[in-house]
């Protein structure tokens, strides 16, 4: 593991309490692992909640060219030496893309998977290509714009549904996603982007984890392809936040932290 860590620092807060089951936290793009510190301390506090930087977010900066397989182990390897070695797994959007890979690569050591707004990357090489491409031209758009101009572009995306009509809402992202750097933003594309990554839905059937998927009712998209892996899964479970969009744990964080309890309690406590 000392090889792979070389690369990353991993920036791992634990919050809540220490003896209480791990719960790894994964955000997405532009985000950090401070996106989930109100939603923990309000509703999981009884769980030992391990909240992630993403490599070329907050505190975790990609300094030397390494593999995403790399990084899976580096946090991996990470996770262990803080003693949290069987954990359930929650990622929103590139975080939850981030999760399908932890349990691929380590299935013994994910013990639940909570995915929302996310899928297991893109079926074909066409259109990772393309993604890439687009990813490319993102980036380029983000320094031409800068910051403020960039999010809201971002936010009023059809996806994300009415987000960009809170204001106070949209002032808070402001804030925190203008903290990055937008090279450490690109180099995260280059390494884990949509387009970057291998495609696992065709080993989506050997996939055991209790899994919750999660999607907001304005998100059409990621609504489709939640229930076409919710088909292919086991045991699964596909719930939908009404009247909200792609990042509906922001815009509606009580009836997510519901859904993500009662899974929990089914999974933790047998409930």
């Amino acid at each position: 593991m000392n090889q792979n860590n070389q690369h990353l620092d991993w920036n791992l807060r634990r919050v809540g309490s220490k003896d209480g089951a791990p719960l790894v936290w994964l955000h997405g793009f532009m985000g950090s692992g401070e996106d989930w510190i109100e939603l923990v301390q309000e509703h999981f506090s009884q769980y030992c909640n391990i909240l992630i930087d993403l490599p070329g977010h907050g505190n975790c900066q990609i300094k030397e060219e390494v593999k995403f397989q790399a990084c899976l182990h580096s946090l991996l390897g990470q996770l262990e030496q803080k003693g949290i070695i069987d954990f359930i797994t929650i990622g929103y959007s590139m975080g939850g893309r981030m999760a399908f890979h932890l349990q691929a690569t380590a299935p013994d050591r994910i013990s639940g998977l909570i995915l929302l707004s996310s899928a297991p990357g893109l079926k074909s090489d066409f259109e990772r290509k393309h993604r890439r491409d687009a990813d490319r031209q993102l980036m380029k758009r983000l320094e031409h714009l800068g910051f403020e101009k960039f999010i809201d572009e971002w936010y009023s995306a059809t996806l994300f549904g009415n987000i960009s009509t809170n204001q106070s809402l949209m002032n808070s992202l402001q804030k925190a996603r203008s903290s990055n750097d937008i090279k450490q933003l690109g180099k995260n594309l280059e390494l884990m982007g949509n387009g970057a990554l291998p495609s696992l839905w065709s080993s989506l059937g050997n996939q055991r984890a209790p899994t919750q998927l999660i999607t907001g009712g304005l998100d059409t998209k990621y609504y489709e392809l939640n229930a076409e892996i919710n088909n292919q899964l086991e045991d699964c479970s596909h719930t939908v936040v009404p009247n909200a969009g792609h990042a509906f744990h922001i815009e509606k964080p009580l009836e997510t932290a519901a859904i993500i309890r009662h899974f929990l309690s089914k999974t933790i406590e047998g409930d």
